[in-house]
């Protein structure tokens, strides 16, 4: 019951990672920059195997994931996602950028509209467009 009750509380936690809001927060506050919640979000990364990503209604908190800390920028080799390594490989800074630009209000919005379009050409692309009426043609 116990192991139960962490799993949804970092199902939660994870997920928030997908708000761009509360990365701003994060990174405003100087939480982003703490060496134990670097840590932490490291530890997170095991939400990206299937078995756990199956749960996740925000799967775009695993690119923030990433972005924050990188896959192998440790060297732990825990990641078993083939296409993460390549999509990061021009990082260089162990998601230093990312969470230093996080704090800019400018930055969050942009990366916050980004988010949209790309959930508005996803939601296009599995829904339809809709049908157009009768009278509308």
């Amino acid at each position: 019951m116990k192991l139960n009750i962490i799993i949804l509380l970092q199902l939660e936690f994870v997920q928030s990672l997908a708000s761009p809001a509360y990365l701003h927060y994060l990174a405003t506050s100087g939480i982003l920059n703490q060496k134990q919640f670097l840590d932490f979000l490291r530890y997170l990364r095991y939400w990206k195997q299937p078995q756990y990503a199956k749960y996740l209604s925000y799967p775009h908190c695993l690119y923030f994931l990433d972005l924050l800390v990188p896959p192998g920028e440790d060297g732990d080799g825990d990641d078993n996602d083939s296409n993460a390594n390549s999509n990061t490989a021009t990082i260089s800074d162990s998601g230093e950028t990312f969470r230093r630009e996080m704090s800019q209000v400018q930055f969050r919005n942009f990366v916050h509209e980004q988010q949209f379009y790309s959930w508005q050409y996803r939601s296009s692309r599995l829904y339809g467009r809709g049908q157009k009426q009768d009278d509308e043609k």
